[in-house]
């Protein structure tokens, strides 16, 4: 297979950075300093087709940001609002553009999203189920789907073109079986929501902590990693503070061969 781009149209998670009620040291870096502004987490494979893996809502502005016209096909990790949202928006501009139906691949489970709350696009919508040990072959990749550990329905893909990767986001340790399929990866991109957790007893997370995530790519054995879903924050005594400075993540990949930290607009040859 030839080389396709790799594009992280967004980097962060959940909220936005900056995030418009917080006056931490990292969100007041990226108001003073628009390279450090992150938008919710997603990427694009672009090649033959033009294929997004989760459509946020900020959907609209990163396809325009990286002046994609036209988009294929669209893989749903799971029916969470930082990672389908921008779904409702491509409604206006298929018809606009008379495009045929757009092919969405979306966990089985959550097919029933579409009649209650997308039903007004349901017609410029092919969508298909997806689950755990499906293979999908495109003109330029192969994807496998497996499970993630996020919340029930959530899955993460094992992807080959020229090389072989997986994009795992959101979760924390994925199940043995999926951990078995990311043997041979030249490329693992994880989620690594917070810059530390230090949670109270009785709370419970489903994203990983930066720490977690190399963690996980150590045991995986894979030789580069890239984080995304990324807060910028870290989490103490049940508060959202400060996490990495730019400065910081800069010096945590110089110290840490085959790591980088995604960002809005990163590409690479996969």
């Amino acid at each position: 297979m030839s080389d396709i781009d790799l594009v992280f149209l967004g980097s962060c998670a959940a909220l936005q950075i900056p995030a418009f009620f917080c006056s931490c040291e990292s969100c007041e870096a990226a108001r003073a300093n628009p390279e450090l502004r992150r938008t919710r987490a997603s990427v694009a494979l672009i090649g033959k087709e033009t294929v997004l893996i989760d459509a946020g809502p900020d959907l609209e502005y990163q396809l325009d940001r990286e002046g994609i016209r036209r988009i294929d096909r669209i893989f749903i990790t799971h029916w969470h609002f930082d990672h389908v949202w921008g779904l409702a928006s491509l409604g206006e501009p298929s018809f606009i553009m008379r495009w045929p139906p757009l092919d969405v691949y979306v966990p089985e489970e959550v097919i029933y999203h579409f009649d209650q709350e997308l039903a007004h696009m349901k017609d410029g919508l092919s969508i298909h189920p997806i689950k755990p040990g499906d293979t999908l072959m495109l003109p330029d990749t192969t994807l496998d789907v497996v499970k993630t550990t996020h919340n029930e329905e959530s899955v993460g893909f094992v992807i080959k073109s020229s090389r072989k990767f997986a994009y795992l986001v959101d979760g924390i340790v994925p199940p043995l079986k999926t951990i078995a399929r990311l043997d041979g990866l030249d490329l693992l991109i994880l989620e690594a929501t917070v810059d530390e957790l230090v949670p109270g007893e009785n709370e419970q997370w489903f994203n990983f902590s930066l720490k977690q995530a190399v963690d996980l790519w150590k045991q995986v054995g894979t030789k580069e990693c890239i984080l995304t879903h990324l807060s910028c924050h870290s989490w103490d005594a049940g508060k959202l503070v400060a996490g990495l400075s730019h400065a910081e993540r800069l010096e945590y990949e110089a110290r840490t061969p085959g790591l980088k930290f995604a960002y809005d607009g990163m590409r690479l040859k996969v």
